[in-house]
Order: C-alpha cells, then structure tokens, then sequence
C-alpha cells in the first residue's frame, strides 16, 4: 500500500466496493470542468427559483448522499510509515466529511453571496443528479471545493519576514506600503484588542502595547499563482476564482485584478500578533450590522485573543490624518481606504464553513504532517503544489528506508 493515499469517489460506479484511492485530485476537478460546470451554468440561470433549487439541493445531500456508503462520501488521507524500531508500519488517517462540506456551503452561500451565490452552490449540487453515477458526482464536486477552493484559504502565507521584504520592495516604488497605510489607518492600533503597536507615533500611557501586523483578510496565496497558462499552479487558481466568483460577491473580475487588489489597504486591518494567528486559523471572524463598516465579533475557537472589544463590536475608521505634522494640517493626505465588506463576507463565510463541516481540522491535521525543518509548515499556494510536496516526502522515505533495510541486511 502506498504511503500516502486520498481516497475520494470521482466519478466510479457508487454501488462498487470502497473507491479506488489517488493521491491526485484531478479526476474529480476534471468532471467538474468538463460535465458539471457546463450544467451549472444552465441550472443557475433557468426559471427555478431559488427556494425550489435549495430544497432539492438539501433533498439530493439528504436523501442520496447521506445515505450512500461512508467511504464514498469521505476524502481520506492515510499516512503509512516504517516504524524506526521494529520495523512495523505505523498508519494514521483524517478525513474530510465531503457531504458536511456541501451543507455548510449551503448554509453560508446567502451571506457571502448574496441570492447569487446561494444559486451557484444549489445549482452545482442539483447538477450531479443529472450524471449517471449521482454520488460519485457528488463526491467530486465535493473534492473540487474542498481541494481547489476551501484549501487555498489555510495554505501558509508568506512568513512576516518575507511580507515585509515585499512590502519594502513596493515602498522603494515611491509609494506607501500595505503596513504603513493599515497601520496608520487603524490609529497604530489592533481593532480588535485596543492594544498599541510599539511603533505607535504618540502612545497613550497606560495603554498596552505590543507587535502589531498589518494582516491580509484574505490570505495572499488566493492571488499568487505561475503566470504559464499551462502550468498545474494556473489552471489549479483558475478553477479556484471560478469558484471564488460564483460563490462571492468578490470585486476583482479577473485573476490579476485579484493578485494586484490584495496589497490595496481595503484588504488589510491591524491586529496584535496573537489576534492575527487566530484570525488567520479562522478561529474568530467579523460580521456584518446594518450598520456600514460596523462588525460583530463571532468567536469559533477562544484562542489568542487576549481583550475583546466593547459589545463584541468593532467599527473601522480612518485615523490616517491624526498623526500629521502640525505645520502640515493644512494639507490633509487622502484617505485610506477601509476595510472592504466583501472581503470580510468572504473571511466569515469561510471560517464558518471550515468550523462547521470540520475541514479546517482535516487542513490542519494535513498539512501539520508537512512542516519544515523548522517545524514550519510548508509554503504551497494550491493543492497540486500540496501533492508534489506529498510526492517528495515520499521519494525520501522509501530512499530512507531503502538505505535502513541495506544495513540491517
């Protein structure tokens, strides 16, 4: 058996023993693009109207998936390896439950898309009853927002070392960086604790202060990919903004758009070091109030956040202006952006998926068994770069153990 498999139905006859297991996603995002999207799109934009498309979306999970046998609707990862002693195989398994996947999307298309997104997601499950495998339809389109969507989302971003190394590059262009208009914006605050950052330019005594990072709202791996059009890391984020823009109300319309806007000060806010680790692990999240620019605070996992904030809410406002030098209060800078509600519909949403269907503990679990020598975990922007990560540990186990069986013998 091999030492790495994920298992996952994409397309074989559901009423034929356990799947056959891969290590590859790419059969089940194949029948996506090939047989499903085309049916999507067909779907979404026929005369059913949203409540007949949701009630039989919940009715083919409930009544077809949920029912067929677990292997078919789990996506399974199994780690094997030679145990250092006596030699016995140690295996350990997480899985992602693809139909909990499904209802969580459901549950939270209306608020991160509107009656459009929630559409989309009805529209793609009501396709894989036109297949003639209908649950190994499912079981693709399921692999196809867990690997080509939901993952981008927990994929490590850059170390702060290397942000910063970015950050400075756009600043030698002449123009402001992403860190000093977030910051400055923010009152050289985090949002959500009130602490000061160190750096803050006139720090009120009796205010804790500490580290502060101008944080992504969305992880910069959603808008870095190879510019080869042929190239797997390419056609991998094409399919993931393809889904990006029927799920969301997501501003850019492009993959470029997207890539440039994720340095634009709408895409940022300031935390404490710890609030940024949580945040970014999707363990709290903002929501909107009626009230624009105003968000309620929703805590999944209490981790790291050390003071929160008055009523569990959080208002954004340009402070930019209140550190200008007095002989230049004349000439006011211009505003800084703030944050974009779109972008923080699109943090809640994931964050309430990952929690709710238990995919953020399978990425978790996954990719803690990648980390670096120093137990980091690996930089890779998409899945198929997860792969070829897997692909290498496992060339360098089988060379290892080769060269432990050649001394023992």
């Amino acid at each position: 058996m091999s030492p790495h498999q994920l298992s996952a139905s994409t397309g074989i006859d559901s009423t034929a023993p356990p799947p056959l297991t891969s290590l590859s996603s790419e059969a089940s995002v194949k029948l996506y693009e090939a047989k499903l999207k085309p049916r999507i799109n067909t779907i979404k934009s026929s005369d059913a109207s949203l409540p007949s498309l949701v009630d039989a979306a919940e009715k083919i999970i409930r009544e077809v998936f949920q029912v067929a046998p677990s292997p078919m609707r789990t996506f399974t990862f199994t780690h094997q390896k030679p145990e250092d002693y006596d030699h016995e195989e140690i295996s350990t398994s997480i899985s992602a439950h693809l139909d909990k996947i499904m209802l969580a999307m459901l549950t939270y298309a209306q608020e991160c898309g509107g009656e459009r997104g929630e559409r989309y997601v009805a529209a793609a499950i009501v396709s894989c009853s036109e297949e003639d495998d209908v649950v190994g339809a499912l079981a693709a389109l399921g692999t196809t927002w867990l690997t080509h969507f939901l993952f981008v989302f927990k994929t490590r971003t850059p170390t702060i070392d290397q942000t910063e190394t970015h950050l400075l590059q756009r600043r030698g262009s002449g123009k402001s960086s992403f860190a000093d208009n977030v910051k400055s914006r923010d009152g050289y605050e985090c949002v959500l604790t009130g602490f000061q950052d160190r750096a803050h330019p006139k720090p009120v005594a009796g205010v804790y202060t500490a580290n502060m990072i101008a944080t992504h709202i969305l992880h910069r791996a959603v808008g870095q990919f190879d510019t080869d059009q042929n190239s797997n890391s390419y056609k991998s984020a094409a399919t993931t903004f393809d889904i990006l823009l029927n799920f969301t109300r997501l501003p850019a319309r492009t993959l470029e758009e997207l890539s440039a806007e994720l340095d634009n000060p709408s895409t940022g806010m300031t935390l404490e070091s710890n609030a940024h680790d949580a945040f970014d692990t999707f363990d709290w999240c903002l929501r909107e109030t009626d009230v624009t620019h105003v968000y309620d605070l929703i805590i999944f996992r209490d981790l790291g956040i050390f003071k929160k904030p008055d009523n569990n809410r959080i208002t954004f406002e340009d402070h930019s202006n209140d550190f200008s030098d007095s002989t230049r209060k004349l000439k006011r800078k211009a505003p800084v952006d703030l944050p974009n509600p779109h972008y923080i519909q699109i943090h809640a949403a994931i964050a309430g998926i990952l929690n709710m269907s238990g995919a953020g503990r399978f990425f978790d679990e996954l990719l803690d068994k990648y980390k670096d020598d120093e137990d980091r975990v690996s930089a890779v922007r998409c899945w198929p770069e997860l792969e070829t990560l897997m692909e290498e540990q496992l060339l360098r186990e089988a060379v290892t153990e080769s060269l432990r069986m050649a001394k023992v013998h």
